[in-house]
């Protein structure tokens, strides 16, 4: 199917306004590719997080796919509904002379109107979600607060400041063990005479006790001072180190806030244009239709010859379930047997063939074969007698060659003359078909085995009587 459009009637407005209509179609296609890709661009955000919130890994690849095919489906619907919403504010009074016509045609305009406000309006707020993100992306992120350096550098910093306290907790130690030794091993010279009862003796062991007593004194009191002089050191070197980490964090947080100020005026800037260039599309639009129509430009559809056919999805599916079901009953003929009915493959027989009573149907003799294909093929549409023949290209004949000893003898006038003349030359043309087929078949049969089949015998005689039928059928028809 193809569009065509006439020549412009009316010359001078044309000169006057059709230069610009390459320039208005390109800039409508300009304005919604910026609204398609922040609507991309918001569907991918939306997609992200709803997928990252639930603790799935984000595929990018399938989330990019599912942003852009959301897009372009809203934005294909915005701009199929254009036209049909926008055209009848151009053009007056369509279909004024038929009622009924008009009728549909507002129904259907009204419809296109609300679809196209619903649609326009998502277009919107999904754009203006993407341009905020699109505006965070073009934004250089804020330096987050660095407290790991903060940290080790408290660490470094309290080592080095613990060190000496360490020392000199150390050398107490050591100066108190050394003196302990020194009056123990004193005390130890006077315990022969002080055991025997010498009273000077047991005075010195008095004495160098005391002295015991006096440096372990002094090294507690030491200690005590190393210790408290080292809680204070640290206790200021903690607070030095709170004192940085919260001028980082406040640094880092008037760094954010400034970032996110900026992200947010780029975001709107964004949000203005993918606006301006939606609004522009519609425009651009209306003045499409406005030059078309003032220079009285028509449009026509011209549909090609597969239109009133059915869909390739459509005829892929039936000529699969055919060879399915075909193939499935060879292989049941196979297992089970060969019945005299399944000698052949089931032809493909359309559900309207014979349907309801006609003419011929009433007159035909009863003979059971008469729809039967001998050998297994794909559907084929001119096989089916009920299907009209479609119109056949240039270069192709339009009528097969009929041999002379089956033509008609009788009727002269035209076949295609009514809908019954037509039906039963095109079964008289099928009979005729398979009266030739099963005729060879008969002949390669003779010629190989020296005898025909009952089959093919009963086939002949069978297509003979249809062939006789149609002819006298057919001669009634065209001598009425």
């Amino acid at each position: 199917m193809r569009l065509l459009k006439t020549t412009p009637k009316d010359r001078a407005f044309y000169n006057e306004h059709g230069t610009n209509l390459k320039a208005y179609y390109t800039i409508a296609n300009i304005g919604q590719f910026l609204s398609a890709a922040s609507l991309a661009l918001a569907v991918y955000s939306l997609l992200s997080d709803a997928i990252a919130g639930r603790g799935l890994s984000v595929a990018s690849t399938g989330v990019v796919a599912a942003a852009v095919l959301i897009g372009v489906f809203i934005e294909l619907a915005n701009r199929k509904l254009a036209k049909p919403s926008i055209r009848p504010w151009v053009v007056k009074d369509q279909f004024a002379d038929d009622p009924d016509k008009r009728k549909r045609h507002k129904l259907v305009t009204g419809f296109s109107r609300g679809g196209l406000v619903m649609v326009g309006l998502l277009s919107l707020v999904l754009s203006f979600m993407g341009s905020m993100d699109a505006g965070k992306l073009i934004t250089t992120e804020a330096p987050t607060a660095n407290l790991d350096s903060l940290q080790l550098a408290f660490a470094a910093d309290t080592a080095a400041l613990l060190t000496p306290y360490t020392i000199r907790a150390n050398a107490a130690r050591q100066q108190f063990k050394a003196t302990k030794a020194s009056n123990e091993k004193l005390w130890q010279d006077f315990a022969s005479c002080a055991s025997r009862g010498n009273g000077y003796c047991k005075k010195m062991q008095r004495k160098y006790a005391r002295l015991i007593d006096e440096a372990e004194a002094a090294y507690n009191a030491t200690t005590a001072i190393i210790a408290t002089e080292r809680g204070q050191a640290l206790t200021e070197a903690i607070r030095g180190r709170n004192e940085a980490t919260s001028t980082v964090k406040a640094e880092a947080s008037k760094a954010a806030s400034t970032t996110a100020a900026e992200a947010t005026a780029n975001g709107y800037i964004f949000a203005v244009l993918t606006f301006a260039g939606q609004l522009v599309f519609y425009l651009m639009f209306y003045l499409i239709l406005q030059i078309e129509a003032g220079s009285e430009i028509a449009e026509e559809i011209e549909p090609n010859e597969f239109h009133n056919q059915p869909s390739v999805w459509a005829d892929l599916k039936a000529v699969v379930s055919h060879r399915i079901e075909r193939g499935a009953r060879r292989l049941i003929a196979y297992i089970f047997g060969t019945r005299e009915r399944l000698d052949s493959g089931l032809p493909y027989v359309s559900l309207w063939t014979d349907s309801k009573p006609d003419r011929e149907a009433t007159t035909a003799p009863p003979i059971a074969t008469a729809h039967t294909k001998n050998e297994p093929r794909f559907y084929q549409k001119a096989d089916d007698p009920h299907t009209q023949k479609p119109s056949a290209t240039f270069n192709t004949r339009n009528t097969r060659e009929i041999h002379a000893a089956h033509k008609p003898h009788t009727h002269t006038k035209s076949t295609q003359q009514t809908p019954e003349a037509a039906k039963a030359y095109s079964r008289l043309m099928q009979y005729r078909r398979r009266l030739g087929e099963h005729t060879q078949k008969a002949k390669v049969q003779q010629r190989k085995t020296g005898e025909i089949k009952p089959r093919t015998a009963e086939a002949i005689a069978n297509n003979q009587q249809w062939v006789k039928h149609y002819e006298q059928l057919l001669n009634d028809l065209t001598n009425e």
